[in-house]
Parts: C-alpha cells; structure tokens; sequence
C-alpha cells in the first residue's frame, strides 16, 4: 500500500514538473549546447578586433583566445562547471572574470553568452558573426546583443570607417532593441 501511494507520488509530482515546464516553454526558447563546463576558449570566428561606433562615440572590442577587451578594459575568459552557484558576492576576487556559453536560438542562430564571473541573475551579452553585403561586398560583422531573445543592440566591423559608416545600420531578421 505504501509503495503504491510512493509511485502514484511520484508519477503526479513528474507530470507537475514537466506540465509547468512544457507551459513555460516557448518557440523562442534558448537552447544551450550540452556541455558540462562552460567554454575554455572564445570561438574563432568572433576573434579579432571590432569597432562599434553608437552615440557619437567609437569603441573597440578585441577578442582573443581567453580575453575580451573593451576601450582597453580586460576581462579575462574563466571555464567552470554550468552547475556553479557563486557563494559569496561580498568576497569578489576575480572582477575581471568573464564565463561563455554557446547558446543556440530557435531560429538556429548561434551565438556566445558572455556574462561575469559573479553574475546570478540577468541575460549577459551575446556576440556573433554574420556576414553582410555592403556596398556590393560580403563582409564580416560582429553582432551584439543582449536579453533572452537575443536583441540586436549594435554591430562591429573591422574597420573604423565602416563602423562609422553603419553606426546606426540594422540588418533585414534583426531583433531590434531601441
């Protein structure tokens, strides 16, 4: 009688979890890679030096191997378990410490999730490379983005005249955040 009322239990508490998940879930949903440990290394395809030009201002963003650097600030790429729970927020030792994921959007875009060593809670910035006709020719573009869905938020290009060029410039798919 016991081991009936446990699997009867169980069974109502299983089709509760997955009821509520199948109600939250949605067709713009993130799907991330599955991996144990959060990435060692920045994609090669988002390496390089970018430059954004919004607001009157021009910023480079360098991205290399384990470092992401804006305006000259360093943040450094850190790989951990995609279980950690940060323990203690008062004791920040590692500031410039960043974490990546892959994530994959439903739209089958792929993208880089990049948040801070510390961060619980919020989206981070998404980064990725597309590649657009501009003036007649394909060119790579870094795309940035921010919230659950990815909204556009600028671009960067490989050159300053570019940047400036396409400061404002948003591409025909985009989610745009104004």
């Amino acid at each position: 009688m016991k081991l009936k009322r446990r699997g009867i239990l169980v069974v109502l508490v299983l089709s509760m979890i997955f009821g509520v998940g199948m109600m939250t879930s949605s067709s713009n949903q993130v799907a991330f890679a599955k991996t144990r440990r959060t990435m060692k290394t920045f994609p090669k395809s988002i390496r390089g030096t970018w430059y954004s030009y919004q607001d009157h201002k021009m910023s480079q963003i360098k991205i290399t191997a384990k470092k992401f650097i804006v305006d000259g600030h360093v943040n450094r790429l850190h790989s951990r378990k995609v279980t950690y729970v940060v323990k203690n927020y008062a004791n920040m030792k590692h500031p410039s410490w960043v974490t990546a994921g892959m994530m994959i959007h439903s739209n089958k875009e792929r993208w880089v999730n990049v948040m801070g060593w510390y961060q619980s809670s919020g989206y981070g910035s998404s980064y990725r490379k597309a590649t657009h006709k501009l003036n007649g020719h394909k060119r790579a573009i870094l795309q940035m983005a921010s919230g659950v869905e990815a909204w556009t938020d600028g671009h960067g290009y490989h050159s300053k005249h570019l940047a400036k060029k396409y400061g404002n410039h948003y591409f025909k798919g985009e989610r745009k955040n104004l």
